[in-house]
């Protein structure tokens, strides 16, 4: 177990047997991202087009994502504890639990009605990705990137992102549209994240941010989550990453942006047998990997040496394993600053 707190920006593991893992491996808290799920969960070709396509679909299962997240919280044999405050996670910290941040990834939640916000706060979700690679009424997605008129943030967008930083919710630009991220930074009162990305510079997918963005994102006092799995990492496809790779990623943001924007952010999906099979097929990813020895929170620890043996202080790495996410989450959620 590590003497240092560790929180994680994002992965989708949210089953008892995933959270005990979690605690296993040494992770305090994390972002748990419910509501994409409503597709890669779907259990049917059918199901996935709809719930990929549609807002209902977003929203109808992302509501049993989240129903069942109180669920298990509220079993007391699973040591878990939904963080609606900052208080919530020192509460967890001092039971010995994995404080959990409810979180949305997409933005499709939302559909067109700003009013539907409040409604999700008082649910406990307290973070929201603007996108997904879709499209969406709050800004541009990564795979508009391209398109000549660089659309970004909505209306619908800058008016979620207020509403959100009045509330003491979590605005997360991982999948945006640079355009989309230039235009959140300059909207938000509040750090924002990236919850699970890397250095475009060095593994070129328009998930990972360019030079400028990343030293943009530090300005702001946020926090980039270096993404374990291997196509981010390295920048290709079917080949899978190691270790040493994640920890080179690491040291890209940090050498770029400074250490306190770096974060973790695994964005760790398989491990559910069932699920698996669906998110492989309906996704069309079966070459999907984690970094070899980073595939799932159990083999968290196995991190810290090689981040050692890169030559980071033990005060970086504090900051890079939770320190800085800790720092963003008691900026942003509610009575953090009290």
């Amino acid at each position: 177990m590590p003497d240092f707190p560790v929180f994680l920006a994002h992965d989708h593991m949210q089953r008892a047997e995933d959270f005990q893992r979690d605690i296993d491996g040494g992770v305090s808290g994390k972002i748990v991202h419910l509501t994409v799920d409503s597709w890669i969960d779907a259990p049917t070709k059918e199901e996935y087009d709809h719930a990929y396509d549609s807002y209902e679909g977003f929203r109808d299962r992302g509501l049993g994502a989240l129903t069942n997240l109180h669920a298990v919280a509220s079993e007391p044999e699973n040591n878990v504890r939904v963080a609606r405050e900052f208080r919530d996670i020192e509460t967890a910290a001092h039971m010995g639990q994995l404080a959990v941040i409810a979180g949305n990834e997409g933005g499709k939640i939302l559909g067109y009605d700003p009013d539907l916000l409040e409604a999700w706060f008082g649910l406990g979700l307290r973070h929201v990705q603007l996108n997904w690679a879709m499209p969406n009424n709050l800004g541009a997605s990564q795979d508009q990137e391209n398109e000549p008129a660089q659309p970004g943030l909505t209306d619908f967008g800058r008016t979620t992102i207020d509403n959100m930083n009045e509330k003491g919710m979590i605005v997360d630009v991982s999948h945006s549209a640079p355009q989309t991220i230039i235009d959140a930074l300059e909207t938000t009162s509040k750090p924002i994240l990236n919850s699970h990305s890397g250095g475009r510079s060095i593994a070129d997918k328009p998930q990972n941010l360019f030079d400028d963005q990343i030293k943009a994102m530090a300005k702001n006092g946020g926090v980039v989550g270096v993404h374990f799995c291997s196509r981010l990492v390295l920048g290709v496809n079917g080949v899978q990453a190691e270790i040493g790779d994640v920890v080179k990623q690491i040291r890209y943001i940090a050498n770029v942006g400074g250490i306190d924007v770096v974060g973790l952010g695994p964005d760790w999906v398989l491990g559910d047998p069932v699920r698996d099979v669906r998110y492989l097929h309906n996704t069309g990813q079966e070459d999907l990997t984690w970094a070899k020895g980073l595939e799932d929170s159990s083999e968290l620890p196995n991190l810290w040496d090689p981040l050692v043996g890169a030559g980071f202080t033990a005060a970086e790495i504090e900051k890079i394993a939770g320190g800085n996410m800790l720092r963003l989450f008691k900026d942003v959620l509610p009575g953090g600053n009290d």
